[in-house]
């Protein structure tokens, strides 16, 4: 039984200790907190482990490939359906103005006029009206996209390396199981 309270008092000494009021250096009790924890130290130092930025050129193109071959895909594929259109119809309610690039839908699409409503074909001319809006603003659309190709250069960096003198490389007639080839070997 004496155990436990031995242990409880053990404990307890500690913070009775802490609890009593000190004198400071003018004689006033003052009540001590915790210790003032330790200065930070200060952090390390960092690795001087930088690698050598490559030499490099900046190259400008004379206009935006990727813009002016995304504006010709889209002009190509639109019109190209344009003129399978104007080639299998005829001249079928302006149709063969699909023939003209860019004006060539918003002309066939003039010509059209209105449709019969006593008909039944109006649900497919609607749906042909449609269609031609759409490839009009696509050649559109593609047209747009090659001039900004063309009138918006870009550039990029070329990185450029220097060959090593050292480099040999050696090439050796062969023949291997009665086939004849070429070995090569070197370094670099």
């Amino acid at each position: 039984m004496k155990l436990p309270f031995i242990v409880l008092g053990t404990l307890m000494l500690p913070v009775a200790a802490f609890a009593q009021p000190t004198p400071d250096d003018s004689g006033a009790q003052v009540s001590p907190g915790p210790p003032p924890p330790p200065p930070p130290e200060p952090p390390p130092a960092p690795a001087s482990h930088t690698a050598p930025q490559p030499e490099y050129q900046e190259v400008t193109d004379s206009y935006n490939a990727p813009m002016f071959t995304t504006g010709a895909l889209v002009f190509a594929a639109s019109y190209g359906t344009s003129v399978i259109v104007a080639a299998s119809t005829g001249s079928d309610r302006g149709n063969d103005r699909l023939y003209v690039p860019i004006v060539g839908p918003w002309l066939a699409l003039g010509d059209r006029g209105s449709c019969d409503i006593t008909k039944s074909s109006c649900d497919h001319e609607t749906t042909a009206k449609v269609l031609l809006v759409a490839d009009g603003v696509f050649q559109a659309a593609g047209i747009i996209g090659m001039i900004d190709g063309i009138l918006q250069p870009t550039s990029h960096r070329v990185i450029t390396r220097t060959a090593k003198l050292d480099t040999k490389v050696h090439l050796l007639p062969t023949m291997v199981q009665g086939a004849p080839g070429i070995a090569g070997f070197g370094h670099f």
